[in-house]
C-alpha cells in the first residue's frame, strides 16, 4: 500500500494508526516486531529509524486486530524527499512489507 506523508522539519508529527488486513481479515501481530526507516535511496543511510521494540517510535495497539501506530513525536531530520517502508517480522520469522511510500520533510522557516 503506497501512503505518502508530508511534514514540517522540527514539528510534532501526530500519531498515525494502521490496521493490517489481507482479504478483509486482520493480521495477528502477536509477538511481531515492526520497523520503519526513512532513507533518501534504497540501501542508503537511515535518517530516521522507528521500531516497536520498547515502543521506540512505533506501538502495536491491538495485536489481534492487526493494529499499530506511528507514535506522536517530533521529527527533526534535514528537509528533503525520503522513501520509507514498514516491515513486519512475525513470530515465525516470516517478513512482510505492506506499507511504503514517500515522506517529505519541508524546511523550517522559523527556527
Amino acid at each position: 500500500m503506497g501512503l505518502n506523508f508530508e511534514h514540517k522539519k522540527g514539528d510534532t508529527f501526530e500519531a498515525v494508526n494502521f490496521a493490517i488486513k489481507v482479504d478483509d481479515a486482520a493480521i495477528d501481530l502477536t509477538d511481531a516486531r515492526i520497523r520503519m526507516q526513512l532513507k533518501k535511496e534504497c540501501g542508503g543511510r537511515s535518517y530516521l529509524s522507528l521500531t516497536t521494540i520498547l515502543n521506540a517510535g512505533l506501538t502495536i495497539t491491538d495485536a489481534l486486530l492487526g493494529k499499530f501506530k506511528i507514535n506522536k513525536q517530533v521529527i527533526d531530520i534535514e528537509s528533503g524527499k525520503y522513501i520509507y517502508d514498514i516491515e513486519i517480522k512475525f513470530a515465525d520469522n516470516s517478513v512482510k512489507t505492506w506499507v511504503n511510500g514517500e515522506f517529505i520533510i519541508n524546511c523550517e522557516v522559523t527556527e
